[in-house]
């Protein structure tokens, strides 16, 4: 994995005011109440339309456009990675996001499940605790085939 740069920075500090305007945070303000749940008590709790559908909708979008920009390239996941919430916000949709694809269509939050899978596997083989990660060669991990 190469070392990222000053565009890299550039870019995620973009990403970063992108994401964190006072609806993005009013949203993650609700999803760290966010319990876990399946898609059958989400869709009954959160219809089309409502204040919590918009909260998802926004912490999605957030993922969707990191996976987007990580798997093309363009964003060094360690740089994302080591600032972000991945792990802690997938835990509290990953059983909800696949049936909606499933019910939606099969390409939604498709960059947003990518980027959970990745970071899930960044964690493993390159994160150490006590930021040691940093501070030794970085491996390698294959990058997301084209379709």
């Amino acid at each position: 994995m190469k070392s990222a740069t000053k565009e890299d920075a550039d870019l995620f500090l973009k990403l970063m005011q992108v994401t964190n305007d006072e609806r993005m945070n009013e949203s993650m303000k609700w999803f760290e109440k966010f319990p876990k749940m399946n898609y059958k008590e989400f869709k009954s709790k959160y219809p089309p339309g409502s204040e919590g559908m918009e909260h998802f909708n926004r912490i999605m979008v957030s993922l969707e456009l990191a996976g987007v920009l990580v798997s093309q390239g363009l964003l060094n996941e360690n740089l994302y990675f080591d600032f972000s919430a991945v792990g802690f916000m997938w835990e509290k949709v990953e059983k909800i996001v696949p049936e909606m694809q499933k019910e939606m269509d099969p390409s939604l939050w498709e960059n947003a499940v990518w980027l959970a899978e990745r970071q899930r596997k960044w964690k493993k083989e390159v994160w150490k605790p006590d930021l040691k990660w940093k501070l030794q060669p970085r491996k390698s991990v294959k990058t997301r085939s084209k379709k």
